[in-house]
């Protein structure tokens, strides 16, 4: 490749930190292309090869090196509007070192060997082909099985738990709360999804949600309720997940990683097999501080279908809790102490599903698509500063009519999106809990469920499910509770 991408100097620093040595002579660096595809639109993929010599042997080191987007103007002004460059250094040059001088104990072993970082220029990691680690060997990324997404989510209750014993220790050292984000802290506060004008991440939101309306004028076939109904409260819950995304006072928050989908996980796998052996959580661009729940449900949003999160959603939910709960409890810390016990955690599931029904179908809208449509819209900058930045809908509508994949995954998370939007106290999620209990299996398909209000009462509503139970179709009516700030709960079955 042209140019010089990274010093000598540099490369002395990453070999240095690699090895954990000083004596040692660079003789060659080499910069190759790390894909031959399109593996994000927020930097270069790049090899880094330095040929070194030690005691008169020569050998040749191989690095994974992201690199700043220099040569594509809107990858770039997005970068540096959000940080996100600064954000993963601060990451793991501060937020990590600081844990492990805080934690001695504290196992830090869910994300890569960090070897150096310089502003919007390189981060240098190790090769983690070199200890077999791969993107998830699975027939479609946006479709993973329990074993992968289990492995996920223990990692991310590692994460968690690791910002949240930090402020723990800190507050104990401080003799009172201390918390990572106070309100200033840059490379920590809502990286994308920000009510701000002139910001380009409010640019980008807006794109999505117009694209987002699109589809749901392509979706929605229900003429009981007029399109024009279903626009208006897809808009009044678009704005309020935009309220949803700051660090909040209500539940516990820690330090997200923010951007959590299947290419963002390394798994490693024993030669040829499919099975994973254990995960790191990569690209660190967009920590948040936020409620943890909202990892966890964007992951599984981005990572399972319909059919899926009705079978495991709420074992999915109990397998991250009982993870992290594991891992606090190492360093002496309980989640019913520090407001995360399991009740707490499904308050604020509830609490942050409309955002995440927004934000999981906005990202899908850049990564369901056919690898050549991605290709030839970063080779058209025209066509990708308005698919990024101004409006989504011809590039959705257009994907929606060619590529199968995206058509089927789209249509789903839309179909909730108008759930949402039409019956915001009880959610599609809500339901799998009640009818697992009820049914005790889930061979069943949900056809529709209509949320109506018990007149002079503010917390009671009457849920109607209709559902094909091993073929018979079946109407069931409930009385269910929903109090702000908690979760559905069954009162009783009224048929």
């Amino acid at each position: 490749m042209d140019g010089e991408i990274i010093s000598r100097e540099s490369c002395k620093k990453v070999v240095k930190e690699y090895l954990d040595i000083e004596d040692f002579e660079i003789c060659d660096v080499k910069i190759e292309q790390f894909f031959d595809e399109v593996n994000g639109f927020l930097g270069e993929h790049l090899l880094l090869l330095i040929d070194i010599r030690i005691r008169d042997e020569n050998k040749v080191l191989r690095f994974f090196t992201k690199r700043f987007p220099f040569g594509h103007v809107m990858q770039s002004d997005f970068l540096i509007s959000m940080n996100g460059w600064q954000r993963e250094i601060y990451f793991y040059e501060i937020f990590l070192k600081n844990l492990h001088k805080t934690i001695p104990g504290f196992c830090i072993d869910f994300v890569p060997k960090y070897l150096l970082g310089i502003p919007n220029d390189i981060i240098v990691f190790e090769d983690l082909t070199l200890k077999n680690y791969d993107l998830p060997r699975q027939t479609s990324l946006n479709l993973l099985n329990n074993k992968h997404i289990c492995l996920v989510l223990e990692a991310l209750a590692k994460l968690h738990a690791s910002s949240l014993a930090y402020e723990e220790y800190k507050s104990r050292e401080h003799g009172e709360h201390f918390r990572l984000f106070s309100g200033d802290e840059d490379f920590i506060k809502e990286p994308l999804i920000r009510k701000e004008e002139g910001f380009l991440g409010h640019d980008f939101y807006n794109a999505a949600i117009k694209g987002l309306r699109a589809l749901i004028s392509k979706v929605y076939k229900n003429n009981l309720i007029p399109l024009e109904e279903v626009h208006q409260k897809f808009d009044i819950l678009a704005e309020h997940a935009l309220e949803l995304m700051t660090p909040q006072n209500i539940f516990r928050n820690v330090l997200a990683h923010g951007d959590l989908w299947a290419k963002n996980v390394m798994f490693q796998y024993e030669g040829e097999s499919d099975e994973p052996q254990h995960v790191l959580l990569v690209d660190f661009q967009l920590p948040r501080y936020h409620i943890p729940a909202h990892d966890v449900l964007l992951f599984i949003s981005l990572t399972t279908n319909k059919e899926m999160r009705k079978r495991y959603f709420h074992f999915f939910l109990k397998h991250y809790h009982n993870a992290l709960s594991e891992q606090l409890n190492y360093v002496g810390i309980k989640t019913d102490d520090i407001g995360l016990s399991y009740d707490e955690f499904l308050k604020s599931v509830s609490y942050i599903i409309p955002e995440v029904k927004i934000q999981g179908p906005l990202q899908r809208l850049q990564q369901c698509g056919n690898k050549n449509f991605y290709k030839n819209l970063l080779n058209d900058k025209e066509a990708f500063k308005m698919f990024i930045f101004g409006d989504k809908t011809p590039f959705a509508l257009e994907l929606f009519e060619t590529d199968d994949n995206f058509r089927i995954l789209l249509t789903e998370a839309i179909e909730e999106i108008i759930e949402v939007a039409l019956h915001p106290q009880i959610f599609r999620e809500d339901c799998y809990r009640i009818l697992e209990q009820e049914l005790g299996h889930s061979e069943y398909e949900i056809i529709e469920y209509r949320v109506s209000k018990i007149s002079k009462c503010d917390f009671l509503f009457q849920l109607e499910v209709s559902l094909l139970n091993k073929n018979e179709r079946q109407d069931l009516k409930y009385l269910a509770e929903c109090k702000p700030l908690g979760y559905t709960r069954l009162v009783e079955r009224l048929i």
